[in-house]
C-alpha cells in the first residue's frame, strides 16, 4: 500500500471544535490523532444524520482552546474533510499556518499531546 501522508502522526486526545463552513454547523469533540498536515477528529455526535450531514471535501475551521496559565489562546486551523464516518472525519489543513506563534503551538501540541502552551 502506498503511504500519502507526508506528516507524522501523533496519538492525542485534544478538546476541539468543528465548524462546517457552509452550514455554520459546529460540532464539539476531540482529536484521536494529530499532525502537522492534518488531524482525525472524532465528534460528540453523529456527522451523517440528516440535518448533521458532512460530506467529503467540505470545506471547515478547526479550532483548539490553548491553555496558558489561567489564560485561554484560539487556535483556527481552515481544513477539509478527507474522509467522514458516523462521529469520526479526516481533516486536512488547507492552509499554511499564516504565523509563527500558530506553527509554534501546533508543534508544542505534538510534542506534548495536549492543549497546553506553557
Amino acid at each position: 500500500m502506498n503511504e500519502r501522508r507526508r506528516n507524522i502522526r501523533i496519538r492525542a486526545r485534544i478538546q476541539c471544535n468543528l465548524m462546517i463552513s457552509a452550514t455554520g454547523k459546529r460540532f464539539s469533540g476531540i482529536t484521536k490523532n494529530i499532525s502537522m498536515g492534518g488531524a482525525e477528529f472524532e465528534a460528540s455526535e453523529s456527522m451523517t444524520r440528516p440535518g448533521n450531514v458532512v460530506t467529503v471535501g467540505t470545506p471547515a475551521m478547526l479550532t483548539f482552546m490553548l491553555r496558558r496559565g489561567g489564560a485561554f489562546q484560539e487556535l483556527k486551523l481552515q481544513c477539509r474533510v478527507r474522509f467522514v464516518s458516523a462521529n469520526v472525519a479526516g481533516l486536512e489543513y488547507t492552509a499554511a499556518m499564516p504565523t509563527l506563534e500558530q506553527r509554534t503551538a501546533l508543534n508544542i501540541m505534538l510534542e506534548t499531546r495536549s492543549d497546553r502552551l506553557d
